[in-house]
């Protein structure tokens, strides 16, 4: 079986019962198979598989330290899934979030990919709202802050992180207009 049907498979038996969380998932993975286009067909479908697993840490089973980068980065590992565990457990930033929650030092036990993938990946994330429909950069910063108080930690760490977020963001619509493709929203 191939990486991307064998992240389908594992995402269908462990976020459905998430409902939103699954949408937004869903979401992602449609934009990952349009963005997959500025790859070659290996890389667009190891993005379509990370995309399928980068919020698998939000499932109960296995949630270890309650930060889902980092606990579906691990539960990768546990699966030979070497460079899929590296763009979850890095995806949309998550360095930020780790340091205020006090888990940066574990986070940094995974290796970091830097590729136009993991870009593309927070790309992809952070172009999706969290019902799964396709948005603009900024509508994504402001569902995320609709959605949780000033002094929350995700807030504190997407204020942070949105810099470097941006930048990723930027480089992947470089890169599709460079290949000719229209930034959909």
């Amino acid at each position: 079986m191939d990486i991307q049907n064998w992240a389908k498979e594992l995402a269908e038996s462990l976020l459905p019962p998430l409902g939103n969380r699954w949408l937004h998932v869903q979401g992602v993975v449609e934009r990952a198979k349009w963005v997959g286009e500025i790859f070659h067909e290996e890389d667009k479908k190891l993005l379509i598989a990370a995309a399928y697993l980068h919020d698998i840490g939000y499932a109960p089973q296995l949630q270890k330290t309650s930060f889902h980068p980092l606990d579906g980065a691990w539960y990768l590992y546990s699966c030979n899934q070497d460079r899929l565990a590296s763009l979850v457990a890095y995806h949309s930033e998550s360095t930020f979030e780790a340091e205020l929650r006090g888990l940066l030092p574990e986070l940094e036990k995974i290796p970091r990919e830097h590729s136009l993938i993991a870009e593309a990946l927070t790309y992809c994330d952070m172009t999706t709202r969290g019902d799964g429909t396709q948005v603009s950069f900024s509508e994504r910063l402001e569902d995320i802050f609709s959605r949780y108080d000033s002094d929350d930690i995700v807030y504190k760490a997407i204020t942070a992180a949105t810099p470097a977020l941006r930048s990723d963001v930027e480089h992947t619509e470089q890169a599709l207009n460079q290949k000719g493709l229209i930034i959909k929203i």
